[in-house]
Formats: C-alpha cells, structure tokens, sequence
C-alpha cells in the first residue's frame, strides 16, 4: 500500500528538511520512496509543499500525491494547513503547529489572518492535533528545530525503528546540529499518540 505524507507550511520552516529525513528513513527501511517539494516564493515567507509517498510493497510511479489523497499531512503554520486540507483524505490525520507566520499573501492590503484556522481545520472532519512544536523547541533551547518536533509527532504515525529515524537524520543533518534535532524529535514523539 502507498501511503502519503504532505508537509505544507512556509519557506524557512524547515519543511524540506524534514522531508528529506522522512524519505531516508523510508529509503533505510527498504520501503520505496518518492519525493517532491513545490516552493512559493523563494524568500521567506512564501509557501512550500513537500510530498513523500512511500510503500513497503508497491512500485511508486510519481512522487505527486494525487489530490485529496494525503493520509497524513503536517502543517507546520496553520493557515497553510486550511489551505492544503482539500488534499487530506476525508480521515487523514492532521499534525498542526499553533504557531501563526503570517504568510506573504496575508501581508497585502485588505485581506487579514483569520481568528479560527484551528476550528476550520477541525471543522473539516479529519483527526487534527494541535502540535506546540515552536515553543517545544524553544524549551530545548533551539528554536530552529521545531520542524524535528513535528517530524517526531508525525513518527508515531508510521512504524519504523527508532535507529532508522536516527540515521536517517544523521545523514540529512550538520553534525553539530544533530544532537539537539534529535531530543526535538523525540519531544515530538512524546506530544502525539500513536495512531491518533
């Protein structure tokens, strides 16, 4: 079965970076594994999507997720997330920062960041979390590695091994980053449940 991950948010996240460990660690596993990312603007600011789609037994054609075929998607800002949710299946589960980045689009005259992306979100009918990943982050004394905190609550929605997520992200990341990446992704992992 192919099973499929959106992580949408805003450049500067981190998002494909945390894209490119979830598709090593699949690529670790044996699984297949396809990655593509779609960049907004390429300043700070402009929305970007990542897909993975990964299978421990069937053939990948495209890294494109099909729309509305996302099983599990991470918004790493909100708005971005109430964006992208036509692309979640009718019960996927739906990791969402709180943290609010005011995207680019919302800077011009006259449109403003609506007061209830959260409840929209919930209102669509999927299995929302709310993930407290940027103030996590910054309680572990690194700010930038709030994209761990959400790639360690999205591993409790995927079976792999602990060493495989470990290397995974040993292989993506500066080894003097690693460490702290590391207790972010498992403060992740505490946050959400498994099979939400």
């Amino acid at each position: 079965m192919v099973r499929n991950v959106l992580l949408t948010g805003v450049g500067g996240q981190g998002i494909i970076t945390a894209s490119t460990v979830l598709a090593q660690a699949c690529r670790l596993a044996g699984w297949q594994v396809k990655k593509s990312e779609v960049h907004g603007m390429s300043q700070r600011g402009g929305s970007v999507n990542s897909y993975v789609r990964f299978s421990a037994d069937e053939q990948i054609a495209s890294p494109l997720i099909p729309e509305g075929e996302a099983e599990m998607m991470l918004a790493f800002e909100p708005l971005e997330g109430l964006r992208q949710i036509r692309q979640a299946t009718p019960d996927a589960v739906v990791l969402v920062e709180e943290r609010r980045i005011v995207p680019v689009t919302v800077n011009m005259p006259g449109v403003t960041y609506p007061d209830d992306v959260i409840e929209r979100l919930v209102a669509s009918g999927r299995r929302v979390t709310v993930v407290p990943a940027s103030a996590t982050a910054v309680e572990l004394g690194e700010s930038r590695a709030a994209n761990m905190v959400m790639l360690g609550a999205l591993a409790t929605q995927i079976e792999l091994a602990d060493e495989i997520w470990s290397e995974a992200a040993a292989l993506v990341l500066k080894p003097r980053a690693l460490e702290v990446n590391l207790r972010a992704f498992e403060a992740g992992r505490q946050l959400v449940p498994a099979g939400v």
